[in-house]
């Protein structure tokens, strides 16, 4: 592990794709590619895995194909785009919650309760970033942050270092999943919006049958109190979503890998 100064070029290089593939993952994946995180923290963590990494993978008795910087380069590229795309398998679930967060804001009356996410450099809705802290908690709970980096070591036993082969099913399978993100989205905010829309259909009917009666006033601080608490009611739907999500990630992780390395 540590005899490093023996590396060949050949070791030397495949130590290099090793840096390039876990530095996509500590860019795209959650947790691992907070800003919070310093970064020299993160290139620690980087270089320990490649070291932990290059006794225990299989890699080709020579690099002597690759003759040129240009070559080289094609592989870093190739390598940079695999950890991108583990990560990014994950964020999908936290881009998901972050949507829902925000229809849930919407519908309960918070649409200009913004803040600024540094992650995301943009506005979020503040219910969305609440949700979005939980989910990070949840998923450190049940070792989630692990299961990246086991999708790591299992992506080199598919795809060798040097050996990606991107192709159009590829790509198909990237936009599959990421319209899942719509779907975990109307999985969280759905029993706040069914909830909130009988509120309305309740108050309409208070206010025909109670004409004099403003409506609009008495309404709105109602349906936050009723928003908030079902929100907080549904917190073990929202924990149960997470936890399928990640499955169904992680297994379309797995066939993506696979449809790269053939």
């Amino acid at each position: 592990m540590f005899d490093f100064i023996n590396y060949g070029s050949d070791k030397l290089i495949l130590f290099l794709l090793i840096i390039i593939r876990t530095s996509g993952i500590f860019i795209t994946a959650p947790v691992y590619g907070n800003r919070s995180i310093p970064v020299l923290v993160k290139v620690g963590l980087v270089l320990l895995l490649a070291l932990i990494l290059v006794p225990t993978i299989n890699h080709p008795s020579s690099f002597s194909s690759v003759t040129s910087l240009w070559q080289l380069l094609g592989l870093v590229f190739n390598e940079m785009l695999i950890g991108v795309l583990i990560g990014l398998f994950f964020r999908f679930i936290f881009f998901g919650i972050l949507s829902g967060g925000a229809i849930i804001g919407y519908q309960i009356g918070f649409m200009f309760a913004n803040m600024f996410d540094a992650n995301l450099s943009s506005q979020v809705s503040i219910l969305g970033r609440f949700w979005y802290v939980v989910a990070i908690l949840f998923f450190i709970s049940i070792n989630g942050h692990y299961l990246i980096i086991n999708a790591l070591v299992e992506s080199y036993a598919v795809i060798p270092p040097g050996n990606v082969h991107i192709n159009v099913a590829v790509g198909d399978m990237v936009i599959k999943y990421s319209a899942y993100i719509f779907v975990i989205a109307l999985k969280v905010a759905s029993p706040i919006m069914i909830t909130l829309f009988l509120t309305d259909v309740a108050l309409g009917t208070i206010a025909k049958t109670m004409p004099t009666m403003n409506v609009f006033f008495v309404g709105f601080p109602i349906k936050i109190g009723v928003g908030l608490l079902v929100m907080a009611l549904s917190l073990p739907l929202f924990v149960y979503v997470i936890q399928q999500a990640m499955g169904y990630f992680d297994n379309g992780l797995k066939y993506m890998l696979y449809a790269i390395g053939t």
